[in-house]
């Protein structure tokens, strides 16, 4: 049994026609999971996505759900769940043109696991990009893309707790779900294109 916990932020502003949603999975410190294990959680997560205001315009803004669901990765069944301490609100800083909306950044989340014959991988779509982080090549600058690894990068740093970031494979049929560490964090060098934020 292998409890993971989900913690998740509510993308509003002008730039959205309906709220939009970013969701990070978790291997909690104490198994099962805690309250402070969500607190921890919800605090590195809120913390990478601060670090990153200076690449998104200042019409998106991030609400932490303070809810953390816990679900048994292998069944995909809810366990529980736990409310930690909500962080403040994240709200971008740049107030330059806008790239389209359906232009984002990406951030690459990598695993040493494989699952069904493949590398176990995730990512963490980047809303809001600013024209001034276009190259003449249409594609993300470098500063841009090392913000990514940056600011994301520090979700590895320990917290409060040992809780640490997963990806979760979904299980089908009640099965063969799994979750593993987060090893490697970095951002792409190209835009990548999300259709929907819809949870």
């Amino acid at each position: 049994m292998a409890v993971i916990l989900r913690t998740a932020a509510t993308l509003t502003g002008s730039a959205y026609s309906s709220p939009g949603i970013s969701i990070l999975w978790w291997s909690p410190g104490t198994v099962g999971g805690s309250t402070a294990d969500a607190t921890d959680c919800l605090a590195r997560f809120r913390a990478s996505w601060n670090a990153f205001v200076g690449f998104m315009t200042n019409t998106v803004t991030l609400t932490f759900d303070p809810v953390c669901i816990a679900i048994e990765a292998t069944t995909g069944a809810l366990t529980g769940s736990f409310v930690g301490t909500q962080p403040a609100n994240v709200t971008g800083t740049v107030a330059t043109d806008a790239l389209p909306k359906q232009t984002q950044g990406l951030c690459r989340l990598g695993t040493s696991s494989v699952v069904g014959g493949r590398r176990l991988r995730g990512r963490l779509f980047m809303p809001n990009p600013c024209e001034a982080d276009n190259t003449p090549a249409g594609a993300p600058s470098s500063t841009y893309s090392s913000g990514i690894t940056t600011a994301f990068g520090s979700l590895l740093t320990p917290g409060a707790t040992a809780s640490a970031p997963v990806i979760w494979h979904r299980p089908k049929g009640g099965t063969g779900g799994a979750s593993a560490l987060i090893t490697s964090i970095g951002g792409a060098t190209s835009w990548s294109v999300l259709r929907s934020r819809r949870g």
